[in-house]
């Protein structure tokens, strides 16, 4: 479907003023696996994802045993490919729960909005279709209640607020 430009930018106004209201499953249905709201709804597939650029993390959870590798889109090219800017993102998951995300965290070498874990692609089981993961292994600034909180599994809405 498609909508004119100034549709979308009501929808994204609405959305982001009313963030659980209706309108913020607007991507239901298709292929979607992530709606992304800055001025305008952006609703992404997999391949979306994919094709913006894939990044690798190998990493232990607090939420799993080992060491995994997660491949995924870097939150900072994600980012600079929806030409977002503000200060924060309300990232919402699957059953509505919700977390703030500093847009400070999108850096190279940060989080990723993962959509595979160990080659394969996750699961709502497996806490995808997708995943906020940080290099929790890389540096101990990774490992606190703060980023383990903002580390969203289930994944579908987001939101960039100024």
């Amino acid at each position: 479907m498609t909508l004119s430009r100034s549709l979308r930018s009501i929808i994204a106004a609405i959305t982001m003023i009313f963030p659980h209201a209706a309108l913020a499953d607007y991507c239901d249905g298709g292929d979607h696996i992530l709606q992304a709201t800055t001025t305008e709804v952006s609703c992404l597939t997999l391949d979306d994802l994919r094709e913006i650029g894939m990044t690798t993390v190998n990493t232990s959870t607090i939420w799993t045993e080992g060491v995994h590798e997660f491949k995924g889109v870097l939150l900072r090219d994600l980012l600079d490919h929806l030409d977002a800017e503000g200060s924060e993102i309300e990232a919402t998951a699957i059953n509505d729960y919700a977390i703030t995300i500093p847009i400070t965290d999108a850096v190279a070498g940060g989080p990723i909005i993962a959509y595979e874990m160990d080659g394969a692609t996750m699961t709502r089981r497996q806490k995808g279709p997708l995943w906020v993961i940080y290099p929790f292994d890389s540096s101990s600034k990774y490992r606190t209640e703060t980023v383990y909180s903002r580390s969203i599994w289930q994944l579908n809405r987001m939101v960039v607020r100024d």
